[in-house]
């Protein structure tokens, strides 16, 4: 059986875990645990083992780094951060899967 040519595929896969992996991790756990797995942000520091309010602002520098990396621009970093790269099919990728998703919930 093959998959509907509306989702995104293994291509877009491999895109979105190139990008996770470009997060720090103290980021990436925060943010997958809450915005991809749904758990509250009260769950997710229990579940790290840290304050909610460090899993809030492990979340809010995740998505900056990944709209960083979306956008080619440079977040907010300190020197002793490096930005991590992209390859840019990664990024094309994305973008591709990004807008077969919105094709696909509008129609």
């Amino acid at each position: 059986r093959t998959q509907p040519h509306d989702l995104p595929g293994f291509e877009d896969g491999i895109a979105l875990a190139e990008l996770m992996a470009a997060i720090p991790t103290e980021r990436r756990e925060a943010f997958v645990l809450t915005q991809l797995l749904g758990l509250g942000y009260a769950e997710a520091a229990t579940a790290i083992g840290c304050p909610v309010g460090t899993v809030r602002s492990r979340v809010a520098r995740a998505r900056l780094n990944l709209i960083a990396l979306l956008t080619d621009t440079d977040p907010t970093t300190t020197a002793s951060e490096p930005r991590p790269r992209v390859p840019a099919q990664a990024v094309r990728g994305t973008h591709e899967a990004h807008d077969r998703v919105l094709t696909a919930t509008r129609a």
